[in-house]
């Protein structure tokens, strides 16, 4: 009786987490602006939200780094009337909110425990105590009426809750049977955890796509109330630092990288091509003089 105790007070897998009467609380700043702002992230229609062409976190970098010195110029920005005050008040918190959102998105993009691995395993595990079994309820320290549910079938569903079933009846006789079979409590232990592992992974497996859409179109939304934000922020800046001619450096373009990076591509192209019409030169006609102009 005391190994039946030791396997029913097993935790269960990490997998799946034993229920707490306390609540876990996150209260960074980051996910509470994402909290404060969901609502008004939500509400971002399909025809509204901006393309992602650009690398989030280098944005969200881009303008974290901006903020300080924008905050030196709130005041003057306030007198601004065409300048739509609430969305550069906001800017931190969308900001804010935009890096939550992002991180949100890469945990839903990470796949879960390898399904394929875990499959393996369990019908490795299930074979073994299915033989196990059959040959307890041949010497009838198991009722053979106990075994009639269990069909075999594949499949991740299939095999994990089939794989627990085997560990519980395992459980169940176990007073019986514990001395009488070579299957260990651990076993019967490292049995029923990989079950809830297989039925674990294989339910996310099935809602995968739909956590993802969700998360990147959340991401997406987040990014565009950030981006209008910023926005509306370096017009502002523009406006108040027109003849300084410094706005650039204060509240710098988050397409700086991608217009530099298109400046340069024509020439490292023309050059490639260049230097391949010089060597096919060489090679097809054999001219000393083309070789070396190469």
């Amino acid at each position: 009786m005391s190994h039946q105790r030791s396997v029913e007070s097993n935790p269960a897998s990490g997998l799946v987490p034993a229920r707490s009467p306390i609540a876990f609380v996150d209260d960074s700043p980051i996910n509470a602006a994402f909290e404060k702002r969901l609502e008004e992230i939500q509400s971002i229609d399909d025809d509204a939200l901006a393309p992602l062409n650009l690398d989030i976190r280098s944005a969200i970098i881009t303008v974290f780094g901006a903020l300080r010195e924008i905050a030196t110029h709130m005041n003057a920005i306030s007198t601004l009337s065409f300048i739509d005050q609430d969305k550069i008040a906001g800017l931190t918190e969308y900001t804010m909110a935009a890096m939550e959102a992002q991180s949100r998105w890469v945990t839903a993009m990470t796949p879960p425990e390898d399904i394929v691995v875990l499959n393996e395993k369990a019908l490795a595990m299930r074979s073994l105590l299915r033989s196990d079994a059959r040959l307890l309820a041949k010497r009838g320290l198991i009722a053979p009426g106990c075994l009639a549910s269990f069909k075999g079938h594949i499949g991740y569903k299939n095999v994990g809750f089939e794989l627990i079933g085997w560990a519980n009846l395992m459980r169940d006789c176990w007073s019986a049977i514990h001395d009488k079979t070579p299957t260990t409590v651990t076993e019967v232990q490292q049995a029923k955890d990989l079950g809830e592992r297989l039925v674990y992974a294989a339910g996310c497996r099935e809602q995968a796509p739909i956590i993802r859409a969700e998360a990147a179109r959340l991401r997406q939304q987040a990014f565009t109330l950030m981006l209008n934000a910023y926005d509306e922020t370096r017009r502002a800046i523009s406006s108040l630092r027109w003849h300084e001619g410094d706005a650039e450096t204060i509240a710098p373009s988050l397409y700086a990288g991608r217009k530099r990076a298109a400046a340069l591509a024509p020439k490292e192209t023309s050059s490639v091509a260049e230097g391949l019409t010089h060597a096919h030169a060489a090679k097809t006609l054999g001219n000393e003089d083309v070789r070396a102009s190469g």
